[in-house]
């Protein structure tokens, strides 16, 4: 199912991305997408379950130690030159590659690498955190609902076409990755992964880009109920990954 290489380079790509943090770390997977290297991009070079988990996995370790908020995913860690924070990341990032494998090998009907990523950031919280996973959810406003569907339905639109001009699934959600420089350095921006992947399987199951427009609305909708009932406790529980997970079980199940 796997051998020391493959454990090797998880183990080393988990150093490096808890070194650089985890937000810029999924933002290479992004580029690796929109360079058309899937293997690097979803495997155990750079794929999100074992880059993304393992900076995730660091934060909430430096978070026990107050050297930054356990949900701050954005700080390069190197910053602390703390070799266990390090340490931290690589066995994450192995974990990870491990976990994936697992559930790829007994055909498990979801995006595996997102489900990795959510039950990483879970297994986190309760390592590290204060192990309360879920918090009362406020309905947002009638403006920002509208937002929110107008946001789904436009990313939806253009990644489930793009699926179905290209025949390439991941490129809307690596162009969405790469676009998180801007929360990244700018400190506001979209994320919109979870809207633009699901999108883009259901455009390559059904054809359809007016079902890819709707699952960019569940998306968005998914993304911001998960954001504020699973992301707000002292770690950081990934929402997109779960909503990917989510939707494309939905796709595997009843749309193939």
């Amino acid at each position: 199912m796997f051998n020391f290489i493959e454990i090797a380079i998880a183990f080393g790509c988990g150093i490096f991305a808890a070194s650089i943090g985890g937000l810029a770390a999924f933002i290479m997977c992004g580029v690796l997408v929109v360079a058309n290297m899937p293997e690097l991009a979803f495997g155990g070079y750079f794929g999100p379950h074992v880059s993304f988990a393992a900076g995730v996995g660091a934060a909430a370790y430096a978070g026990t130690k107050d050297m930054v908020g356990g949900n701050d995913i954005a700080t390069p860690l190197i910053k602390f030159n703390d070799s266990r924070t390090l340490l931290v990341g690589g066995l994450f990032g192995i974990g990870g590659l491990l976990i994936q494998k697992l559930l790829a090998s007994i055909a498990t009907p979801t995006d595996t690498v997102a489900l990795t990523v959510g039950l990483s950031g879970i297994a986190a919280r309760f390592l590290f955190g204060n192990k309360k996973l879920f918090t009362a959810y406020s309905l947002p406003s009638v403006n920002v609902i509208i937002s929110l569907c107008l946001l789904g339905l436009g990313v939806g639109l253009i990644s489930g076409y793009a699926a179905i001009v290209t025949k390439n699934v991941v490129l809307g959600f690596g162009i969405a990755a790469v676009t998180l420089v801007l929360p990244l350095f700018m400190k506001v921006g979209p994320a919109t992964h979870h809207i633009a992947l699901p999108a883009a399987v259901a455009a390559a199951a059904t054809g359809d880009v007016w079902i890819a427009g709707l699952f960019g609305v569940l998306g968005a909708l998914l993304g911001d109920l998960i954001g504020q009932t699973m992301n707000s406790g002292d770690t950081h529980v990934d929402p997109p990954a779960i909503v990917i997970a989510l939707l494309t079980t939905v796709v595997v199940l009843f749309m193939k």
